[in-house]
Order: C-alpha cells, then sequence, then structure tokens
C-alpha cells in the first residue's frame, strides 16, 4: 500500500522590529508526499496472464486495464480502498511514465513517474492549498520549481533532496523578499534582502544569519 513520507520547507521569516541584527526564524511546513503502490506481483493472479484485465483484490482495491505476466503493464486505472486513484502508466507493477495520483483528502499529483515514484516534470497540489510546480527525482523536490503556500509564500529556484538549495527567489506576505543562494533551505551566500519599506539590504549569509561586514 502507499506510504507517506514528509517533507520540511521554510514556511515564513520572522523578523524583530527595526530589524534587530537582521536574525531571521524560520517555521517548518510539511508536505506529504504519496508514494507508489508497493505490491510488484498481484497476490492470487496467475503469473501466466496478460492483456486487458479488471481485477478486485481481497482488500477492495480494483484495478482495470493492461497486465502483462500477472503485473500492471501499460495503461491502466488503479482504486485502492483507502481512497487513492492513479490514472496512467504502469511498468512491472509500478508507476512508470505519465499519470494521475490523487488521494481522498484531495490532495493530487499530474506528471511524470518512473520505479514508482516522481520523477521528471510535475504538478503536485495538496488539500490545503500548497501547490508545487517543477521536477522531481526519487519521489523529492529536485531542480527548477515553484512552491506556492497558502499564506501567499512563493519560492521559485533550485531544489535539491526535497529543499531550497542554490539559487532562488522567496517573497513573504507582507512585502519581504530574499534574491541569492540558498543551502538545505536557508539562506547561504551572496543574496539581497528586500524590505517592505523599499529598502533593501546586500549581504552575505551563512546559516539564514547576515555576517558582519
Amino acid at each position: 500500500m502507499p506510504t507517506s513520507v514528509p517533507l520540511s520547507f521554510p514556511l515564513r521569516l520572522t523578523l524583530s522590529p527595526a530589524l534587530l541584527g537582521l536574525g531571521l526564524g524560520f517555521g517548518l511546513w510539511t508536505v506529504v508526499v504519496p508514494q507508489a503502490w508497493s505490491q510488484t506481483t498481484l497476490p492470487g493472479i496467475d503469473q501466466r496472464v496478460s492483456g486487458e484485465a479488471t481485477l478486485t483484490l481481497p482488500d477492495g482495491t480494483t484495478y482495470k486495464g493492461e497486465v502483462f505476466n500477472g503485473r500492471f503493464n501499460g495503461q491502466g486505472v488503479l482504486s485502492m480502498s483507502n481512497g487513492t486513484r492513479y490514472e496512467g502508466n504502469f511498468k512491472d507493477g509500478k508507476y512508470q511514465g505519465n499519470g494521475i495520483l490523487t488521494q481522498a483528502d484531495g490532495t493530487r499529483y499530474e506528471g511524470e513517474f518512473a520505479d514508482g515514484a516522481y520523477n521528471g516534470k510535475g504538478v503536485l497540489t495538496n488539500s490545503d492549498g500548497s501547490r508545487y510546480e517543477g521536477m522531481f527525482s526519487k519521489g523529492v523536490y529536485s531542480g527548477p520549481g515553484i512552491l506556492t503556500l497558502p499564506d501567499g509564500t512563493r519560492y521559485e529556484g533550485n531544489f535539491a533532496a526535497g529543499e531550497f538549495n542554490g539559487k532562488g527567489v522567496i517573497s513573504y506576505p507582507g512585502g519581504v523578499s530574499y534574491r541569492g543562494d540558498f543551502s538545505n533551505g536557508k539562506f547561504e551566500g551572496p543574496g539581497v534582502l528586500s524590505l517592505p519599506d523599499g529598502s533593501r539590504v546586500i549581504a552575505t549569509w551563512r546559516n539564514g544569519q547576515r555576517l558582519p561586514k
């Protein structure tokens, strides 16, 4: 059955009055990424079966589509007993190629899969309204992408291992934005912090803190 992997991202920037030392505090936003159907071999199905099939598994999960050697292969629709539904291409019982994965709570992913996980370009929309559009690798954000949170926070830039890494721009509600380098979700290296009054702080950052000149 599908599992879930929580990914944490910086949610918002907290600025003290008068920007005391420009200390930056981050909350965390957790995104739950549904993972692949885990059964590559179907219980009770003759491994010689190939062709079009309509199957119902003991737990109520149903599959309608192409089967080869007793496994999902080709186009099909898998409706799981927990409300998760996948429509798209399969290879050897795993999600492969283009497909749409939806969950009972409304979370929806549309895009490319490889070896049962998000791989390539896709759009993930969560039930709370957060949305990611960009590149995935092995089920996590990796490469260029855009993450938008329900409060209006928006990040556009590079991701690695599911976090902000490399160059990017993050904009917060209230008019604060940062353009520059990130490492593991925090400001790192040269960057520009723009404030609501129009002023800018051009500095070098380490672990989310401005380094003294």
